[in-house]
């Protein structure tokens, strides 16, 4: 028995994307952020934590799910400045002469 014709295949399904997958809301990226930077302000540089103190002030007004990421960020962030602004009274209280470490 002899056939002609090309084998019939499946036609392979035509690709969709998941629209069910969840979008986060506007302000969860700013929260995770903000708690990053909150501990970053805390650990090495003063500056990250006033950008906390932003960041998660902003998380707050756009809306996020993260409410307790931005408020981590946020009271991680005024600890930062509160120790960043004594670091700098200290230092303009009594300031360290460095020279006495240097051999000249």
């Amino acid at each position: 028995m002899e056939n002609n014709e090309a084998p019939q295949y499946y036609q392979q399904p035509e690709a969709t994307w998941n629209n069910d997958a969840p979008s986060g809301n506007a302000g969860d990226g700013n929260a995770t952020a903000s708690l990053v930077t909150g501990i970053l302000g805390i650990v090495c540089c003063g500056p990250c934590a006033v950008a906390a103190i932003i960041l998660s002030l902003n998380a707050k007004k756009k809306g996020t799910t993260k409410s307790g990421m931005a408020t981590a960020g946020l009271i991680l962030g005024i600890i930062g400045c509160v120790i960043w602004a004594i670091g700098i009274v200290m230092n303009i209280v009594n300031p360290v002469d460095y020279s006495q470490y240097l051999d000249f």
